[in-house]
């Protein structure tokens, strides 16, 4: 029976699929706490990926952590993307005249070159935090490349950007389609996880897990309340 979940930087999986012989796959490493965090824990490879520079520099060097100083989308091009003072950047524009943002221009890869380049044969955890390009990014792979994965973690952004909320819907029926259990770990879509059903968890264990949501939920709604 699945006993823990692990959250990492608001990324849920499951801790017991990842030993030390698994690879993480970081897209949107930020500073790499998430990173370092894993590493930590787990003592496996991560190989990450920042197009900020400031941010990938920042990043605590490791041998275990690979750094590609890209971003990840549907094609490989070059982006503008808006830095923002405020939050993470992005490439979509900002969201109300108040925010400021610095506009460079990125290379951005797909998938496939990534895992070209980071020599990628094996994916335990793939972790999304691309501030609203994980979109581009889920309908640019074939089923065959995300079944690859274990788990995917994924911050979607439909909380900045409501308009991509139908396109999020789609996402999580195609995962269920071709395999994956879809599990939430938010309110919003901002903490979702896909796990595959090849992995070693039962259905027991999936329904737990949702029973457990549900009532965690129940609980936080009424602590706000109360808080009211």
């Amino acid at each position: 029976m699945v006993g823990s979940t692990v959250n990492i930087c608001d990324h849920t999986f499951l801790p017991q699929l990842i030993d030390s012989s698994s690879v993480v796959i970081d897209l949107g490493a930020y500073d790499g706490d998430f990173a370092q965090a894993v590493i930590d824990r787990f003592h496996c490879k991560v190989i990450s990926a920042e197009p900020v520079r400031e941010l990938a520099e920042r990043i605590q060097p490791h041998p275990l952590l690979r750094i590609l100083p890209v971003a990840v989308g549907g094609k490989d091009q070059s982006v503008t993307l808006n830095v923002f003072d405020a939050r993470c950047a992005s490439v979509f524009a900002a969201t109300s005249p108040e925010e400021q943002a610095e506009a460079r221009t990125v290379e951005m890869i797909s998938f496939e070159e990534f895992c070209r380049r980071a020599a990628v044969d094996r994916m335990d955890v793939l972790k999304l935090d691309i501030e609203g390009a994980e979109i581009e990014l889920f309908d640019s792979l074939s089923d065959k490349e995300l079944q690859s994965a274990t788990q995917i973690t994924v911050e979607f952004h439909d909380f900045l950007y409501p308009e991509q909320r139908p396109a999020i819907n789609r996402i999580r029926e195609r995962m269920q389609d071709i395999g994956f259990w879809v599990l939430p770990f938010s309110f919003d879509n901002s903490d979702v996880l896909f796990l595959s059903k090849n992995a070693a968890v039962g259905r027991a264990d999936v329904t737990y897990l949702r029973s457990f949501l549900r009532y965690g939920k129940r609980i936080a709604r009424r602590l706000r309340a109360m808080a009211t």
